[in-house]
């Protein structure tokens, strides 16, 4: 068996399609980063034998056109694609060009998919759906269509957790899959395979890699959606984390890697003892991560200085405590302030993630988060105008309340195009106010005169300056949702 597994453009989704709230100008230098999720799925199934190969079209500097051809000499028994909810367009696109030439299996995933399986099964040009995490998954499926095409499979899939399929023209879902409990039995992802992908992060050095050490977030923010990893966090065990560090660093020459968990430093004792493996068996990288401001502190952040830290970033999202309230953020403006001093005491450069827009908002809000900004050391910022997507509560809030009269992103995955851009999430305001605010927002680390953009010390790619340049453009002049 031969299995692709194809990762779409992001940036010609978010420059193109379905606008997320990024201003387009910023996005496209935003970095290129592996997707795990393939990479994962790809791991299990080489350690058990199967010949896979990854495409990844943003690394590779494919057209979809050319990410089709490439699927086609590859000539594979079965293709998955994966998609978050603003690539599912251009995913549907690649497999529908993709069954023009080769019909051979077309299995989907990612979280888009797992929010709406039917919908998504509409779409001929797709065979099965993953719900849910795919590792384990995908492998069945493969297993089960080794020596079957899928007609002749429908029994054996059906026994298979966490899938939907068409039977005689409509979705079976299978009961949902129990979730991996002990992530270090996953296999290290195949690097060999990313060996000639273009990949880089916009604040550590290159070579670059990601890494995910935790599944699952236990925050309740209202705009944040939990699929496929659900609320309750799994974690790889300290010796796993750092000793795929060692080989990243030591093996491979990485320079600068992405810690992309969802809040890095949620269990600190953990993150310590990682910090005190990274020190003892002198690995030299550098790296950053995202967190939220409870769940850091003096002694932890120096601690993450001296194994290689250069910059966290903390989502923020407003500095009203009204908003922060009716997100369910579960913070204080107080807690937002000291953990900026404390990552400031520690040298360690900051990103704070601010959304405009939010429920309930209005100006008034929006300007207790200039004020907020202003108060503190914020090195750099990416304010965007939230917008709500399928799967958080927010979401459905808005569905319940007839505040959205149809669902919007359901509607898209049935249609597979979009005629009208995605609903926002507050009606206080005009869209074109937000747009305004939104920009004041991001152009307040330009105006400072000691501002961490325009230290040329910080600059470590040619597109480090593309991106400051789009950046400041953006801030000033963006017009755009």
């Amino acid at each position: 068996m031969k299995i692709v597994l194809v990762a779409p453009s992001i940036k010609k989704s978010l420059s193109g399609m379905l606008p997320d709230g990024i201003p387009k100008s910023v996005s496209k230098y935003l970095g290129i980063y592996p997707h795990l999720g393939i990479c994962y799925i790809a791991a299990v199934l080489q350690k058990n034998n199967i010949d896979v190969h990854i495409i990844d079209i943003d690394a590779q500097g494919l057209s979809c056109q050319q990410a089709v051809n490439e699927i086609k000499k590859l000539d594979p028994d079965i293709i998955g694609i994966t998609s978050m909810t603003f690539t599912f367009l251009y995913a549907l696109n690649l497999a529908k060009e993709t069954r023009k030439l080769i019909n051979k299996p077309i299995v989907f995933g990612g979280n888009h998919a797992t929010i709406y399986p039917e919908e998504t099964l509409q779409h001929l040009c797709v065979d099965i759906v993953v719900i849910g995490e795919g590792e384990n998954t995908f492998l069945e499926i493969v297993n089960v269509l080794s020596n079957k095409n899928i007609a002749e499979s429908q029994g054996d899939l059906e026994k298979i957790r966490g899938i939907a399929f068409r039977v005689n023209g409509k979705a079976r879902i299978t009961p949902p899959r129990e979730f991996i409990e002990d992530l270090d039995t996953l296999p290290y992802p195949p690097y060999e395979l990313l060996k000639d992908m273009k990949y880089y992060g916009c604040n550590v050095r290159t070579p670059y890699m990601l890494m995910l050490t935790s599944r699952g977030c236990s925050a309740q923010c209202t705009f944040c959606c939990k699929e496929p990893w659900g609320s309750r966090v799994r974690y790889q065990s300290p010796e796993r984390v750092v000793s795929e560090l060692e080989y990243l660093v030591k093996g491979l020459g990485i320079k600068g890697v992405d810690f992309f968990d969802d809040t890095f430093t949620l269990n600190q004792g953990r993150i310590m003892e990682i910090t005190s493996l990274i020190k003892k068996r002198r690995i030299k990288f550098e790296f950053s991560f995202l967190t939220r401001v409870d769940c850091v502190e003096k002694e932890l952040l120096r601690e993450l200085k001296e194994s290689g830290c250069i910059i966290l970033a903390f989502g923020i999202e407003t500095g009203s405590p009204r908003i922060l309230d009716k997100l369910n953020k579960r913070i204080t403006v107080e807690q937002i302030k000291r953990a900026f001093r404390m990552a400031e005491d520690a040298g360690i450069r900051t990103v704070g993630g601010f959304t405009v827009g939010n429920p309930f908002e209005t100006k008034e809000d929006i300007h207790k988060t200039v004020e907020l900004i202003k108060s503190v050391n914020i090195d750099f910022i990416k304010a965007n105008i939230l917008i709500p997507y399928p799967g958080s509560a927010l979401y459905n809030e808005m569905l319940e309340s007839g505040m959205l009269k149809d669902d919007y992103w359901r509607q898209m995955t049935i249609n597979g195009s979009v005629e009208s851009q995605p609903p926002l999430a507050n009606n206080l305001i005009s869209k074109k106010e937000l747009i305004e605010l939104r920009n004041l927002i991001n152009r307040i680390p330009y105006l400072r005169g000691n501002s961490n953009v325009f230290k040329f010390g910080k600059i470590r790619l040619a597109t480090d300056i593309k991106r400051s340049l789009s950046m400041i453009k953006a801030a000033f002049f963006d017009r755009n949702l």
